[in-house]
């Protein structure tokens, strides 16, 4: 099957992405909407049986027809574990084959199917001793924002103080999401959950924000000189494939080793893996 969805899903990591054994489809009941920016919304969904899983992991989403046609595709869990409850938040692609009906059609009541939760590598548990008292750095390209933001909200609920940045590539003011959470995210950085918050706007910058539009570059990337080390302990990057590309080599310029970077791509059809 082919599609030109680019959804917000994970995708190419450094391991292995099939289903664990036992995991299975369920059905999911859609019981809550919110918007998230023009073109994007967070799905709330209730899954009997469903028992948690970990921020930065991500599920299937499988849509199926009357007349037996299915189509098939993976999305970022959009919140810290809850049983009975999955979030996702999908981005519109107008000409795609999923997230359309996602965005756009479905409705409260509506059921689609579930399966996960999946992935162990781009994950990201609060008091996690690999990462120890360092600070962590996170850079999104897009709606590669979603697992990240889950994270941060897996911290603050934990009472985790790690030290955070996160760096967020969009296009313009429209496309900005989580807009007031991550304004919050960063009025106190002692308080947990807590993050400083880089906004690099790629075409359009909103009145009054003092970075020029442009790619990311490598003073976008670098740690407030609060931190007390020059690097963090480790760095989650996700987003379209050749934006997680450009992110790793201006990480490597800066001097991160392969094994504290971790990375998740989506491309044409969400997750290649």
């Amino acid at each position: 099957m082919t599609d030109t969805d680019t959804t917000e899903g994970p995708a190419e990591s450094s391991v292995a992405a099939t289903p664990p054994a036992g995991n299975r489809w369920r059905k999911a009941t859609l019981v809550g909407v919110h918007s998230q920016s023009w073109h994007s919304r967070t799905l709330d969904l209730h899954v009997p049986g469903w028992t948690g899983h970990l921020p930065g992991q991500h599920v299937d989403i499988r849509l199926t027809a009357a007349d037996g046609y299915s189509a098939q595709r993976s999305y970022s869990l959009a919140e810290p574990a809850t049983p009975g409850r999955v979030a996702i938040t999908v981005d519109l692609l107008p000409h795609g084959e999923v997230s359309p009906y996602l965005v756009e059609t479905m409705e409260i009541g509506d059921e689609l199917d579930v399966r996960g939760p999946i992935g162990g590598w781009f994950v990201w548990e609060p008091g996690d001793p690999s990462i120890g008292d360092g600070p962590v750095l996170l850079i999104a390209g897009g709606s590669g924002v979603v697992p990240l933001v889950t994270m941060v909200r897996a911290r603050k609920r934990a009472g985790d103080p790690t030290r955070t940045m996160l760096v967020y590539s969009l296009r313009g003011p429209r496309d900005l999401m989580y807009g007031p959470e991550l304004e919050e995210m960063s009025a106190d950085p002692s308080a947990p959950g807590s993050a400083e918050v880089r906004l690099v706007y790629t075409r359009k910058v909103p009145d009054g924000h003092p970075r020029p539009a442009s790619h990311l570059t490598v003073e976008d990337i670098r740690p407030p000189s609060a931190w007390p080390e020059p690097l963090a302990a480790r760095v989650y990057v996700c987003g379209p494939s050749g934006f997680v590309d450009h992110a790793t080599r201006l990480l490597r310029t800066t001097g991160y080793p392969e094994d504290r970077i971790r990375t998740e791509r989506f491309g044409a059809t969400g997750v290649t893996r």
